[in-house]
């Protein structure tokens, strides 16, 4: 599979990196395939609500700057490339692109390894995968532990165009109330309030939220004032506050680590500078008795790759799952993601042991979409 070279020395060579558009019902899932001069090739993603496109652009800029005519084992010193070279640094879209081709990369070694890539990182420490996933309601909460899921991920307050902050508390309040009658005491309950509010308004919502037991309070404020994150901290009792998707690298997790604002960090692998990244901000946390639950409203190849992941890292806590767009696209890839009482089994390989189906892409193109706008009761701009 790998050529010599002179001196003994082995190499292969990365020669292209193509680009692949899925349009779901939630958002477009951009896949990354890491080409080689041995046909060895892996598969990585990049999905970002309502900016793919850009991370596409970025992805080529990235493959031509520092990825093609490496010799794909060199993993982290591609990823220091494509984080440093460019001098402007950070950010959604530069850390989207350099995840899913930093996916690929791990893909194509532990296909070239013939291993699991959770063998490449230490090994699996624990024997099946916890996961949870997305509900409204009572109806689809109950379904949702119905099919294999821990729990279920439910908003902070009533989803519209109109933000109203005491209107949430009373919703939220009414809507946990059924949901933890709906699916039982030993059933996991996670709140996420998408950075809404000040923090006033969440402090109300996580006094609600303790009287169901839930497993954490994630965003509930914007990410831009960590600082802020201090009062949620000294306020919020027995709840677990869990944050990070917006935080995209080990440097910007750092300031919210140190000062011990989260109990969960949430990085995103398609965001946060993929496997290579996720993993150091997992060990980054760990002496501070952090937990690591990863933000995953992705799709398959990010489930995959996040399941490697959690396989192998030991402050692992639960892993989300965006079950109605991936089940709906399940011609797309080839596994199954069946969790079994609230656990996903280990992830096979070799590599991250998925597979895609290009052809199937045409049925799906990419379609364009954006959040729905939301404004404060006076029209003024609100949070997403």
């Amino acid at each position: 599979m790998i050529r010599k070279l002179q001196g003994g020395m082995h190499v292969m060579i990365i020669t292209d990196i193509k680009t692949f558009f899925v349009s779901t019902p939630r958002q477009n899932w951009l896949f990354v395939k890491v080409l080689t001069d041995e046909g060895v090739y892996g598969w990585g993603e990049s999905s970002v609500e309502g900016q793919t496109k850009a991370v596409e652009q970025c992805i080529h800029v990235l493959a031509k700057r520092s990825v093609i005519g490496e010799d794909p084992r060199n993993i982290e010193k591609i990823w220091q490339k494509m984080y440093r070279h460019g001098f402007w640094k950070g950010g959604f879209i530069h850390m989207s692109a350099i995840s899913g081709i930093d996916q690929a990369l791990w893909d194509i070694n532990g296909k070239i390894y013939n291993v699991p890539v959770y063998m490449l990182l230490g090994g699996a420490v624990r024997d099946k995968i916890r996961t949870y996933t997305h509900a409204g309601n009572a109806e689809s909460a109950l379904k949702a532990v119905e099919m294999g899921f821990a729990g279920i991920k439910t908003g902070g307050g009533k989803f519209g165009t109109i933000y109203d902050p005491e209107a949430n508390v009373e919703f939220l309040d009414e809507n946990l109330a059924s949901i933890r009658k709906a699916i039982g005491k030993d059933k996991l309950i996670c709140i996420d309030n998408h950075g809404q509010g000040v923090p006033t308004e969440a402090i109300k919502l996580i006094e609600v939220a303790a009287k169901y037991n839930v497993h954490f309070f994630e965003e509930p404020i914007p990410p831009e004032n960590s600082a802020a994150y201090k009062r949620i901290r000294e306020t919020s009792g027995k709840v677990s506050i869990a944050g990070g998707e917006r935080l995209f690298s080990r440097f910007e997790y750092r300031e919210v680590v140190e000062n011990q604002l989260f109990d969960i960090v949430q990085p995103d692998i398609c965001h946060c500078g993929g496997i290579t990244e996720i993993r150091k901000i997992a060990s980054m946390v760990e002496p501070y008795q952090i937990k690591f639950a990863p933000h995953n409203p992705n799709g398959p190849v990010a489930t995959a790759a996040s399941l490697h992941v959690c396989a192998a890292t030991q402050n692992f806590d639960i892993l989300e799952f965006a079950a109605s767009s991936v089940y709906a696209r399940s011609e797309v890839y080839n596994i199954r993601f069946q969790p079994e009482n609230g656990y996903f089994p280990l992830p096979k390989g070799p590599g991250l042991g998925i597979e895609l189906d290009e052809r199937a892409f045409e049925k799906y193109p990419y379609t364009f979409m954006q959040y729905e706008p939301v404004y404060n009761l006076d029209g003024s701009v609100a949070e997403i």
